[in-house]
Order: C-alpha cells, then structure tokens, then sequence
C-alpha cells in the first residue's frame, strides 16, 4: 500500500511598490489558489513578516505554519516558510539552516551569494500515531551567485542524508525556488545522492519546452523552470501541473506555484517500526 499526497511550491514575491498588484490585492489571490489546490504541504518563498502574519491569520484552522527569519531581525527579513495541513500531519521536529560555510549561523551569507539564504524543515508523523513517517525541506536558492547555488542545493541533500543516517531514512521531499533552468548545470550536484526525482521527470518534451514557472507578472508558458518538487529516498512523482491562475485580471505572484502529488510505499510494509 502507498501514500499519496499532493505538495506545492509557492514563491509568493515579497512586498514591493512598484509591482503592478500590491500584496493587499494578491494576497487574496494566494489564498484562493491555496483553498482551490488544497495541497497537504506547502513550501513558500519570499514570505515577509507581514505576509507571513497574515497567512498564518488567515490559515489557522488549516494549516501548521513553520518558518524562520533568514535574518536577525524583528521588523524585516525572508522566511522559506513551510504549510502543514493539520488534517493530514502534525510536525514533530522543526528547524533551519542556513545555506552558507557556517550554516547554524543565522544571517550568515555563503559563497558568492548576494543575500542570506535559508532551508527550512520539518519531520511529520501522520495524524493517527506519533511515528515519523516523511520529511520535507523548503529553500530559496541564491539568485545571482552560481557557487552559492551548487553549494546550497548540495547542502541540503547533505542535510537530508545526514538526517537519515542518525535518525532513519524517510521518504523526503525538496521544495524551492532554484533561481536556475534544469539544464544549467545546477543538477550535477545531484548526481553525488541517491536517486532524486524531480516533478519535471514526467513532463513530454513539449510540457517540458511550456514550463515556465518565473513570469514576472507578464504569463506565458514558453520556457523552463526555476521554482522545483524533488523527492528523495522513496519518493515518486504521480502528476505535476504548473498553476497559472489568473485572478481578477492579475496573477497572485511573479512565480506560478508548482503542484504535484507524490507517492511512496508505507514503512510498514518493508518491516520498519
């Protein structure tokens, strides 16, 4: 017997005044994607302290909402927040690293990158035990440094190996925004893991030539993705649609949302506790 849930990336475009739709319009149209594709787990990027605020208001009933400032700071900062639907799991352990040389310190910047960046994570058991049963990590990769990309992709599968071997092996799942196309090169890191899928893996050559994620608030579908769903260590791609919802003539963000429903066999089945 399997699980299948469904999982979303969501870059949801921090707040800025020169947009053509302010977050005040927007963040009625994210939540209106969130109610419409329901997902189980959400990985969100470029949420603020305002923004964070307000889905966590509007949510509460929903949603558990985990996330960590990429920074010090009380009043401003990045959050790659995490969305645990309560009906589905409940969060046992909880933290973030940051994608850099000294990685437990928060705000400390890596590499060549231009701002702090941040994985955020969580270990969830279902809803009728306590037993972990699946881990998700959720992350924003740098947008110009192309060391501080490869370096922190590779620290996070490195995150979820580690995890693994000290704590057991679960089906785990990547979700981010990778500010990189899949044939940058960016994917080589990956090769150094265990077998990774990606929710592009099932798209024909023609989904995957119309699967523009960034559009910078102007649409279309022609080009390649830079917001991504892996799975690790069990995890199987079902199906993935790119959401390009357009709502009262605006889009809820600069990045569609990615969706997809994932799979993997019950632990129980192979004789684990």
């Amino acid at each position: 017997m399997r699980t299948e849930i469904s999982v979303m990336t969501f870059n949801l475009r921090v707040i800025v005044s020169k947009d053509p739709y302010a977050w005040e319009q927007r963040k009625h149209w994210v939540a209106a994607v969130i109610e419409d594709c329901k997902p189980d787990l959400i990985g969100t990027q470029e949420a603020t302290i305002p923004m964070l605020d307000w889905l966590k208001e509007r949510f509460q009933d929903v949603y558990e909402i985990y996330g960590k400032n990429r920074n010090e700071s009380k009043q401003v900062g990045e959050y790659c927040a995490v969305f645990v639907k309560k009906a589905s799991f409940s969060i046992r352990r909880k933290q973030s690293f940051m994608l850099s040389e000294t990685p437990d310190k928060i705000g400390s910047k890596g590499w060549d990158a231009a701002c702090e960046r941040i994985c955020s994570w969580v270990e969830l058991a279902g809803t009728d035990d306590d037993r972990p049963i699946l881990r998700l990590f959720n992350t924003h990769l740098d947008h110009k440094g192309e060391l501080a990309r490869k370096e922190g992709l590779k620290l996070v599968l490195n995150k979820i190996r580690d995890v693994n071997d000290c704590d057991g092996t679960l089906p785990s799942i990547v979700t981010g925004d990778f500010n990189d196309v899949p044939d940058s090169g960016l994917f080589d890191v990956v090769k150094e893991f265990d077998p990774v899928a990606s929710c592009y893996d099932l798209f024909t050559e023609e989904e995957k030539r119309d699967s523009k994620t960034f559009h910078n608030y102007n649409g279309g579908v022609q080009g390649s993705p830079i917001d991504y769903i892996l799975g690790c260590s069990g995890i199987e791609f079902v199906s993935t649609t790119i959401r390009r919802d357009r709502i009262d003539g605006g889009y809820p963000s600069d990045h569609y949302p990615v969706l997809s429903n994932v799979s993997w066999k019950n632990a129980r089945e192979n004789g684990q506790a």
